[in-house]
């Protein structure tokens, strides 16, 4: 603080000796041109007496430029130039556009300082127009102004260098005057130091800011308390990193799971761990989040790593150690399930191939040539459309992380939806009503398509001939609800909860009548969960309900 005090102080003192020196420089300069503007004038008046009282003017204009030091010109009324005495008056051109001249052709006298375009200086210009309508111009340059300037700036400098030296000194004894008391302080006995009454209220605040200080040191010491309390109670592992990705604090559940030595202040690559933790703890501490699983001990242990942004800063990394086991084993059990009834296609189908064989190697008779076809298609298409959902579902469990969400208008895409499924609504004998405004969510298009597609098909599917599929969109407080209702028969109570499991059919009576493969509703729960929806519904006589509520901002699932 002394030395800015000190620097500013002297700098002030600088900048004025400057100001001062310059502002006499320019006022040195403006009286100089007033000065030679006046010189010239008197020069022109009497070179313009003498010419008109000779008796032969010729002679007295080369006289007066011959004995003068100032330049001489005679510029007849059209700006032709007739004599100067510095130049050959053939050689110039014309002056009409000088602004002396005009000024001396319309008011008698004109006068100008600028750049002389034959001596290439800074001239001060007087013209006088004569009785013949000539204009006679008198001109004296700028150069004595000039020296008479430059033998001035050495006294200047000699000043300013004085004043800077005064400066210096007197800006130093008087930081050091200012900085003494502050310097003499108590910071922890602020009211006890003897100051002038300028700093009183200086002193009074850090005494109030050291108690409070102190209570917040007591308040963090209660709050580590509760907080290694709370860590060693978790089950997951807690391990916070500061700047330099050394270990700040580490919960037991983290030793456990890691089955390593971790410890406050050791860095993160001093104990055993993969180089891919070390790698995604340096994302993290570069300012985006990661997640990195990994086997431990026997266990599936999933690391998110966050950084802790403090200002404009990372002043560290959050890193959460999970144990994924369970949902690893049910991952695994998902997706041999997937795997086994996919095998287990293959046993229809080879049904279906036998049919077609029969067929093409003139086996089966021709009356029954139409029902084997029949069985086939249907059997490729229930097959196929089982295959798909399948699929689907896989693509919806193992390829959430890559998704990219974008702005989607829910009411212009249930209307699509309607328009493309009119043909079937009206083979059913169910016509389409929907009620909203335009509802803009952030999703995924071809997902929520699938959502709305689904609920629409399943309404109709179950509805009744002369039926309704209503169809209402509003905002509410937390984003977007969509509601899909049909009349069509109420679905049993105790098969609600287990609506939207896979290949569950609510009504079994009816599963050979109403074509599906009851992965649908589950595709839906899945595309609803990517984007953090919620789906429930809701069943009495002759009105189902499917309603999704949207978020405003959803995040994906991972």
């Amino acid at each position: 603080m002394k030395k800015q005090i000190y620097r500013r102080m002297l700098a002030l003192a600088i900048l004025i000796a400057l100001l001062t020196s310059g502002a006499m420089l320019a006022l040195r300069v403006r009286d100089g041109l007033h000065e030679l503007s006046e010189q010239t004038s008197r020069q022109a008046a009497i070179a313009a007496a003498g010419y008109l009282a000779a008796a032969d003017p010729d002679e007295a204009l080369h006289a007066i430029g011959n004995s003068d030091t100032s330049r001489v010109t005679m510029i007849s009324a059209d700006g032709t130039v007739l004599y100067d005495s510095n130049a050959d008056a053939a050689t110039m051109e014309n002056h009409s556009n000088r602004p002396e001249f005009e000024a001396a052709r319309e008011t008698g006298t004109g006068e100008g300082i600028r750049i002389s375009s034959t001596l290439d200086e800074l001239t001060c210009y007087v013209a006088l127009r004569l009785p013949s309508g000539d204009v006679l111009r008198v001109a004296n340059t700028t150069d004595l102004l000039v020296r008479s300037l430059i033998d001035t700036i050495p006294a200047m400098i000699v000043v300013i260098i004085i004043i800077c030296l005064l400066s210096a000194f007197v800006s130093a004894r008087l930081t050091e005057q200012l900085v003494r008391p502050i310097n003499a302080i108590d910071p922890t006995k602020p009211l006890k130091t003897d100051v002038y009454d300028e700093l009183t209220p200086l002193l009074r605040r850090l005494n109030a800011q050291n108690q409070q200080i102190s209570l917040q040191i007591a308040a963090l010491r209660r709050k580590q308390i509760e907080f290694d309390a709370i860590t060693a109670g978790m089950d997951e592992g807690l391990i916070l990193l500061d700047e330099h990705l050394s270990v700040l604090t580490c919960s037991r559940a983290a030793r456990r799971l890691l089955d390593a030595p971790v410890a406050p202040g050791l860095p993160l690559d001093s104990f055993e761990c993969d180089e891919a933790i070390l790698h995604a703890a340096q994302i993290a501490q570069a300012g985006e989040s990661t997640v990195y699983t990994l086997e431990r001990a026997g266990n599936q242990l999933r690391l998110s790593f966050s950084p802790v942004h403090v200002d404009d800063g990372i002043r560290g990394v959050v890193m959460l150690v999970l144990d994924i086991s369970s949902q690893y084993a049910a991952e695994q059990s998902r997706r041999m399930f997937t795997a086994n009834v996919t095998h287990e296609l293959k046993t229809p189908l080879t049904s279906v191939l036998g049919y077609a064989e029969m067929i093409r190697y003139g086996l089966a008779k021709p009356e029954d040539v139409p029902g084997f076809a029949c069985r086939i298609h249907d059997e490729a298409a229930r097959l196929l459309a089982l295959v798909d959902d399948i699929m689907k579902l896989s693509r919806l469990d193992e390829g959430r992380g890559s998704l990219n969400f974008e702005d989607i208008d829910l009411y212009e895409l249930a209307g699509s939806v309607c328009e493309r499924m009119s043909d079937k609504a009206a083979k059913h004998q169910v016509r389409f009503a929907m009620h909203g405004a335009p509802c803009v969510i952030r999703g995924i298009p071809t997902m929520v398509d699938e959502v709305v597609t689904n609920l629409c098909d399943n309404a109709i599917k179950y509805n009744r001939p002369g039926g309704t599929v209503d169809i209402e969109l509003k905002k509410t407080a937390s984003g977007v609800t969509l509601r899909v209702a049909n009349t069509g028969a109420a679905i049993p109570a105790d098969s609600i909860p287990h609506i939207f499991e896979r290949f569950y059919r609510a009504d079994a009576s009816r599963s050979h009548e109403v074509p599906g493969t009851g992965l649908g509703l589950s595709i839906v729960k899945h595309i609803c969960e990517i984007h953090s929806a919620v789906i429930s519904v809701t069943s009495e006589s002759d009105n189902t309900v499917f309603t999704v509520q949207w978020p405003s901002d959803p995040g994906v699932m991972m």
